[in-house]
């Protein structure tokens, strides 16, 4: 039976994975105050229906990046697929691929870019990276999602330096002898806050927005920025002339008490207004969060956490019928709530949410 709620996937998934696995996909940084805060401020926006509307017919496809996606959701960039299922990334994109919708694959995937992308026949992957201290290697990792076929590229702007992750230090969690970030050379160094740490790429917490405007000229590819948080961010990101913004505290795991996403939508999306896309993540378990932040300012939700929930409970089918679960919630959403299409969620937005 397929489980009822995205979080009963998550039940299935503490069942069935070692504990220091678990906690080292659901826990977040510190003492995991923004973790939280994600979760209570989207239930905490209420939503109030329009009645007698037509909802008999519903249009829920979603445009991203010169693409038409059936859905407004899609997958958020998490590492290291295979701790939870053996043929990690490869399993979580044919699932994108069989929903339509779009999937950001993580430098740190534990099956290679190359692989993810050939033996999933998914043909609209997004490839997320950081600026590394080696120039050299971060643009060797672009021009290998470009020659994959991969359509754009994510960079995430958010994190100079990784988060403290008490869970992992408690548990001295390390990545299994058969878990490896498969796009780079493997190091035998183990460090129990966060396995990034041990890839042999160091972050550069000198980068500037000059670095940005570097990463632009090494590709003919889309970029799209992850990890925008402050409205004084948007600007200079809209000079520099990316594709689209990521809203995202990274789901809690970088820096604690940072405010939850979904109260800086409105913010973000004034600032951006309609010059560039905006995606948003962090948190997101439900279709009503989908129709929030489509409400508030949002063109898509990316989901990180629950991809890994369903993939250890049930592999491909397992993301496909969780995915499938949060969008017949919105379905009901939107009908109840009185909106045909995620046009008309946009542009009832104020008169459908409560913030």
């Amino acid at each position: 039976m397929t489980p009822p709620s995205l979080d009963d996937f998550r039940t299935l998934a503490r069942e069935r994975l070692p504990a220091g696995v678990f906690d080292y996909i659901d826990g977040g940084a510190c003492d995991e105050i923004t973790s939280r805060a994600n979760r209570r401020d989207l239930d905490g926006i209420r939503l109030l229906p329009l009645c007698l509307r037509d909802v008999a017919d519903l249009d829920l496809r979603t445009g991203l990046l010169g693409h038409s996606f059936g859905f407004p959701v899609g997958f958020s960039p998490t590492a290291f697929h295979r701790l939870v299922h053996e043929s990690g990334e490869v399993s979580a994109a044919r699932a994108a691929k069989a929903l339509d919708i779009p999937m950001i694959v993580s430098s740190m995937s534990s099956v290679a870019m190359e692989d993810v992308a050939r033996d999933s026949g998914n043909e609209h992957l997004w490839f997320q990276t950081y600026i590394f201290k080696d120039r050299a290697l971060t643009k060797e990792l672009i021009q290998r999602a470009e020659g994959s076929g991969y359509k754009a590229i994510v960079l995430t702007v958010g994190c100079p330096v990784t988060g403290r992750r008490y869970r992992n230090v408690r548990n001295r969690f390390a990545l299994p002898a058969d878990v490896v970030a498969a796009n780079f050379a493997r190091r035998n160094v183990v460090v129990h806050d966060n396995p990034i740490h041990s890839v042999g790429a160091d972050l550069d917490p000198a980068l500037t927005w000059s670095d940005v405007e570097w990463l632009r000229g090494q590709t003919a590819l889309p970029v799209v920025l992850k990890g925008i948080m402050n409205p004084l961010d948007v600007p200079p990101a809209l000079d520099l002339e990316v594709a689209a913004l990521i809203l995202s505290n990274h789901g809690g795991r970088q820096l604690d008490t940072t405010e939850s996403t979904i109260r800086m939508l409105p913010e973000i999306a004034a600032a951006v207004g309609k010059r560039t896309g905006l995606l948003i993540d962090s948190g997101f378990r439900r279709g009503t969060d989908v129709l929030k932040a489509i409400a508030l300012g949002a063109d898509g939700v990316l989901l990180g956490r629950p991809v890994m929930w369903a993939l250890a409970a049930g592999g491909e089918r397992g993301v496909v019928d969780a995915v499938g679960l949060l969008v017949e919630e919105l379905r009901i959403a939107m009908r109840i709530a009185g909106c045909r299409s995620i046009g008309e969620i946009r542009a009832n937005g104020s008169a459908v949410v409560r913030v």
